[in-house]
């Protein structure tokens, strides 16, 4: 029962659920070894979605579990690949993706990271119409709402007001944007400006995540190896990529986003993508994570993401925390990643403009 408590004491700390302050959560040692002394494994889910009577996608959904939701991973999954068998609190069962999952520790690491604040609860702030400044705001995203306060994680973490609840209309497709309006402006004549974008975080301690630089990069001679080496890792049978596209994030991380020609005129794909990324460590540049293989409507040359903001967590020498602008064939959306282990995994999904 005592363990049960601490679980969900930690859930409710990284939530924050009014948007008043929320206490840091306990350190993340403390949640491994109450994990460790019973022979549980305790994950957190990363993606809302469905929880499967089979691991199978199209299995029948038992039920829905929101980002954030603690769930009790079983040994009956052992053997199955990329999927696991959860209980919930009331002991329902059923299976996820393992994408959708993080350890307990690394969703606390997080939290403590953004001031005690839930991952799931961080969203895209940008210039939208008139050069106002504002964070996404759609239906379900606690903390936003007029008065309330937050933090624009950039070079110098600065605090937040939501000064109004608008919608912004995406004038190419029609749809209505639903914005927390911050009280900062932008001066400019191109909206929505993506490009500005930083990741905004609800109420609660300042955080420490630190933004990193991006710039573009021009590459040497170890980088372009290594590229290399990780398409034909991650891609074999695709050959050479037709495209590659280099940033560097901070001093001593690099981003290389890959392109392959792959034509699927029904699904109006045009490409497959890849993105890596690299770590200057004392022994040189290495591989440290990635994004896997996608499909894109995007052009080539046109990279499928192009990293617009970046941040370290916990003292990470390379980026954990990405602001992705994703690119499509008529239009672009803000999505933000989180790492985990050693790969990316999308948290949230922004807004859609375009076509």
């Amino acid at each position: 029962m005592r363990r049960q408590i601490s679980a969900a004491l930690l859930i409710l700390a990284l939530h924050g659920c009014d948007g008043s302050p929320a206490p840091e959560p306990p350190p993340a040692a403390d949640t491994v070894a109450q994990a460790d002394s019973t022979g549980e494994e305790r994950v957190v889910v990363l993606r809302g979605g469905p929880l499967h009577l089979e691991p199978d996608e199209g299995s029948p959904g038992i039920t829905e579990v929101i980002a954030g939701t603690l769930l009790r991973a079983l040994p009956d999954s052992a053997g199955v690949p990329d999927w696991v068998q959860v209980a919930m609190w009331d002991d329902r069962r059923g299976w996820i993706p393992v994408d959708r999952l993080v350890p307990v520790e690394l969703w606390a690491h997080y939290g403590r990271a953004l001031g005690g604040v839930s991952p799931a609860l961080l969203r895209p702030a940008y210039p939208v119409d008139g050069g106002r400044w504002a964070v996404e705001a759609p239906l379900g995203s606690p903390g936003i709402t007029p008065a309330s306060t937050g933090w624009v994680l950039s070079d110098s973490t600065s605090a937040m007001r939501i000064t109004a609840i608008d919608s912004v209309e995406n004038i190419c497709g029609g749809e209505l944007h639903r914005f927390g309006v911050l009280d900062r402006r932008e001066s400019g004549e191109r909206w929505p400006l993506l490009e500005a974008g930083r990741i905004a975080a609800p109420s609660g301690t300042r955080p420490v995540a630190a933004a990193v630089t991006v710039r573009p990069l021009v590459p040497d001679s170890v980088l372009l190896r290594l590229a290399r080496e990780g398409a034909a890792e991650l891609e074999p049978a695709a050959g050479a990529p037709e495209s590659t596209e280099w940033v560097a994030l901070g001093p001593d991380a690099a981003w290389a986003a890959l392109s392959w020609p792959d034509e699927d005129d029904a699904q109006g794909i045009s490409q497959r993508a890849v993105a890596l990324v690299f770590r200057r460590s004392p022994a040189g540049w290495e591989r440290v994570s990635a994004i896997a293989p996608v499909a894109s409507t995007a052009g080539i040359p046109t990279a499928a993401w192009r990293p617009v903001a970046a941040y370290s967590t916990g003292g990470a020498s390379h980026p954990t925390l990405l602001l992705l602008e994703v690119r499509e064939y008529e239009g672009a959306h803000l999505d933000i990643w989180i790492e985990r282990g050693d790969g990316y995994q999308r948290i949230y999904e922004g807004y859609y403009w375009g076509c």
